[in-house]
């Protein structure tokens, strides 16, 4: 498995809070995501945003409330690719922390926001090898070629949702002496968070749905 961190698989878990009101009155619904980056917290989220689209489809502002250690890089891709297509407007908001592959899923949004005391993680995708207790020059040779391969989705989805050269990018994904935690202020200089808290919109949610892998961090 290809990850930006080393997360176990957790099943994830959803509920959904229906508010009152028909779906043609909905001006919001929430997505509170607080789960690593893996196949089933995805689908998860994915079946969220697809029931509030099917559903609520005269929603005007769907938020997308993030706190996640990052995980699969393929996971956190499908996402990212899911969300730039949504036929709904939404806002993405960094709600503790959003960690490696999770800031994929953040900079699906033209409109993204954060709490004032979040953080970000910025750092090189990593490849989990099975080896016993020696790698031989083939399994090297593929470990490099698959980093390689997740960091260029790294690289073209920050292009467009970071303030950095192309020296600076090359320079973070190519050592985890590189990594960059940011705080908002930080985030906010390099063009990762793009709208102030307070210009957040907000009414009345339609609907509420809570995904979780029901571990800690």
């Amino acid at each position: 498995m290809l990850a930006a961190g080393c997360l176990p698989e957790a099943s994830a878990e959803m509920a959904v809070i229906r508010g009152e009101g028909t779906a043609a009155s909905a001006d919001t619904a929430s997505v509170y995501f607080n789960s690593g980056i893996n196949d089933r917290s995805v689908s998860s989220l994915l079946a969220a945003l697809s029931d509030i689209a099917l559903k609520y489809p005269a929603t005007k502002n769907v938020n997308l409330y993030l706190n996640s250690p990052g995980g699969s890089m393929e996971a956190g891709y499908v996402a990212y690719e899911f969300i730039r297509h949504y036929p709904l407007h939404i806002n993405t908001i960094d709600a503790a922390a959003t960690d490696s592959s999770a800031t994929m899923i953040y900079c699906a949004a033209e409109d993204r926001y954060a709490a004032p005391l979040a953080s970000f993680l910025l750092h090189p995708a990593a490849a989990a090898i099975a080896v016993n207790g020696y790698m031989k020059p083939d399994q090297a040779k593929q470990a490099f070629e698959d980093v390689e391969r997740e960091n260029l989705k790294f690289r073209e989805i920050y292009k467009g949702c970071l303030k950095l050269t192309p020296e600076e990018l090359t320079t973070l994904l190519s050592s985890e002496s590189n990594r960059r935690r940011l705080g908002y202020d930080a985030a906010k200089d390099i063009g990762l968070i793009t709208r102030a808290p307070d210009r957040l919109p907000r009414g009345t949610d339609r609907a509420t749905y809570l995904v979780s892998d029901g571990g800690s961090r």
